[in-house]
């Protein structure tokens, strides 16, 4: 646990409220190993505002709402704790939202119990740069990813992180993680239609960028992601990712019915992707992986058939330069 008292965070505070400027939404379930340095990562944040943390528990089997007890004791005034005593993702609930609908800041941050940050000033200069750019809905920043034993896998979520319109939010095509984000605490209603949808941050990004841009801050360390088999994401393989950001798609598409030209761009990407799974999955010579993405092509109605067309176009192309090649 942080050595800082709850007097020395909130020395430099500039007012008290009890409508704090940000609130940190935390998302926990069996988090015992990992929970202490997210927790800290937020209270180590050095702001001339109030902020909250909010840290949702969705009925851990393991010692991870005792921990978070404990620090609602210390910290009683910043920690608002939510123990669920049911499980209620099996019930069908999104953590993020049944997390969100507690906030009372201004701007909303997220941060998952096995991850942290590790920029003091993160909080600040987002929100600093929110306050002063109106047209911006969303900021955000690169993370390292690590697996559960603390070892660096990559030093980026994405090399091409970027700015992004608000048409590119809405298509979903974009490279943000959930744990850099700082965005505006707005009235979002998720349609029906994204009920069933696995990917709850990407359908995130699209509602917000019906109400701004997204900004890429590189003035902010990365924060860090861990990747490990308990994961609901990470624990899929690629195919089941694949499958699972088309039907992603494919809701964000019903959802812009009344854009035409974004629905297309989203069935390019759509086609981009599958294109690459077959041409990645040709090239490790994963032929039952390759196999059940032509079933899948041929069995999901929404997908225009014409792509295996273009794939065998494309494969034969290159048969044809090594042939070439060799000669």
């Amino acid at each position: 646990m942080i050595k800082r008292s709850e007097k020395e965070i909130t020395k430099k505070w500039k007012y008290q409220s009890d409508k704090p400027l940000v609130s940190c939404c935390c998302i926990s379930y069996n988090h015992e190993k990992y929970i202490e340095s997210a927790l800290d990562s937020i209270l180590m944040q050095k702001t001339n505002f109030p902020f909250e943390i909010i840290v949702r528990d969705d009925c851990s089997t393991d010692q991870t709402q005792n921990i978070i007890k404990k620090y609602a004791i210390k910290f009683p005034s910043i920690i608002r704790p939510v123990l669920e005593q049911e499980n209620q993702y099996s019930k069908g609930v999104n953590p993020g939202l049944a997390t969100f609908k507690h906030a009372k800041g201004k701007y909303i941050a997220i941060l998952e119990c096995d991850d942290h940050w590790t920029d003091s000033n993160k909080l600040q200069k987002q929100a600093d740069f929110l306050e002063k750019n109106k047209d911006y809905i969303i900021s955000y920043h690169d993370c390292n990813l690590i697996d559960e034993n603390g070892r660096l896998i990559s030093n980026t979520i994405n090399p091409s992180l970027k700015d992004y319109s608000s048409d590119e939010l809405k298509c979903g095509d974009v490279f943000i993680h959930p744990n850099t984000t700082l965005f505006r605490n707005i009235d979002i209603s998720f349609p029906k239609i994204f009920d069933e949808v696995l990917n709850g941050d990407i359908v995130l990004f699209h509602l917000l960028g019906f109400y701004g841009k997204g900004k890429f801050q590189t003035d902010i360390k990365n924060s860090v992601y861990r990747v490990h088999g308990k994961g609901i994401w990470s624990s899929l393989d690629r195919i089941q990712k694949m499958k699972n950001n088309v039907k992603t798609k494919q809701a964000l598409q019903m959802n812009l019915s009344d854009r035409p030209e974004l629905v297309q761009k989203i069935d390019r990407n759509i086609r981009r992707s599958l294109f690459s799974h077959l041409r990645q999955s040709l090239t490790e010579r994963d032929f039952i992986a390759y196999f059940e993405i032509i079933k899948y092509i041929l069995s999901n109605k929404k997908i225009d058939n014409r792509i295996l067309l273009g794939h065998l176009k494309d494969l034969f192309g290159r048969l044809q330069k090594k042939l070439a090649a060799k000669r």
